[in-house]
This record gives C-alpha cells, structure tokens and sequence, in this order.
C-alpha cells in the first residue's frame, strides 16, 4: 500500500475527479473515483488492506472518540466562524446542495464504500508514500508532525478544484486529525470510524447551520 507510483494516481484521479464535479456532481465524480480506486488497492494488495482496516475494540473506541470529538468541535466552531465570515454560508449551503443533490437512498447505499475507498487512498497508499518519502515510519514525534501535515495539505489541495473554500478547510482540519491518527495507531481503521461518525452527523443527520 506504499507505492510512490500508485499514490501519484491516486492524487491525480482524485483532483480530476475534483475538477469533474461541477458537471457530474460530488457524488459521481469523486465518489465514484474513491470506489474505483478503493477497490483496486485491495486487487492490488488485499492483505494490506485487510491488515490496514482491521477492527480491534479499542481501534473502534478511539474511533468513535475522536470522531465524536471532532463533530462537537465542528458544531461549536462553525458559529463562531460564521459570525467572523459571514458569506461562508453560502459556500456551506452550496456545499451541503451538492451533497445531497442524489436521492437520500443512494446516498446512504454509496456513503460507506465511498469513505472506505477514500480512506484507503489517503489513510492508506498516499499517507504511507508520503511516510517512506520523509522517513518518519521510526514515528519519531518531529518527523510524524512534518508528515502529517504535508498529508493534509496534499488531501485538502486535492479537494480544490471543488471550488469550495470551505471544503478545502475542512479537508485540511479532517486530514490533520485523521492522518495523526493514522500515524499514532498505525492503522486505518480509527481513521476509517471517526470519518464516518464525522460524515453522518455533519453531513447527513445533524447539519450546520
């Protein structure tokens, strides 16, 4: 799941996908994309992705934790930064129109394989690219914070061509804490948990706004 050459298409998939979505959605574009590429990193290596997700109660617990975490976080933060920059309203009511722009039924079928196959490209085969690249695999604290910061930065550029500052934001803001966890666990699947906690409650049950 370390490939340099496969991490490259994945960042290149993923922002034309990005640069699509304006004319087939969110949804079709990246989403279809994030399946596509999930599915062909488990072809690639099924063991990896099996070792990577694997479940453990405590996986799962810092999962949930920092997931929940995250989205109370979001609900108190987002108020105050509307009140400093009002006219991203209209950049997360844009936002929130292209996500729901299928039919609900369609969006909870896709929601999973999408954040899984997502997961597995940036959590996965970009996040340890990057990782051999800076060789902080030793999980020296200097060397983990370098890397995961340049994994955030490249997962929010990435979401660029969307046109939505705020997605970019939020990108980063995800990226961080859920590549820290990545990097702390060494596992994808605390980073898998919280990003779909984050995902339901943000996205799909309780919005902004």
């Amino acid at each position: 799941m370390k490939s340099t050459m496969l991490a490259v298409i994945c960042v290149v998939a993923w922002t034309a996908a990005a640069a699509l979505s304006g004319t087939f959605g969110i949804w079709v574009a990246v989403g279809s994309v994030a399946v596509i590429l999930g599915v062909l990193i488990a072809a690639r290596d099924l063991s990896g992705v099996r070792s990577a997700l694997r479940p453990t109660m405590s996986l799962v617990a810092i999962g949930l934790a920092v997931g929940g975490a995250m989205s109370a976080a979001t609900y108190v933060l987002y108020p105050m930064v509307l009140s400093a920059v009002p006219s991203i309203a209209s950049d997360t009511a844009s936002l929130y129109a292209s996500f729901r722009a299928p039919a609900a039924v369609v969006t909870w079928i896709a929601f999973v394989p999408v954040v899984i196959g997502e997961e597995l490209v940036w959590r996965g085969v970009v996040q340890g690219a990057i990782a051999d690249r800076l060789r902080f695999a030793d999980r020296s604290w200097p060397g983990m914070l370098v890397g995961v910061v340049a994994i955030a930065v490249v997962y929010a550029l990435a979401h660029a061509p969307i046109g939505s500052p705020v997605l970019v934001l939020v990108a980063f803001g995800c990226g961080l804490v859920w590549s820290a966890l990545r990097a702390v666990t060494g596992s994808v699947a605390p980073a898998l948990v919280a990003h779909l906690l984050w995902d339901v409650l943000i996205l799909m049950w309780l919005p902004l706004g």
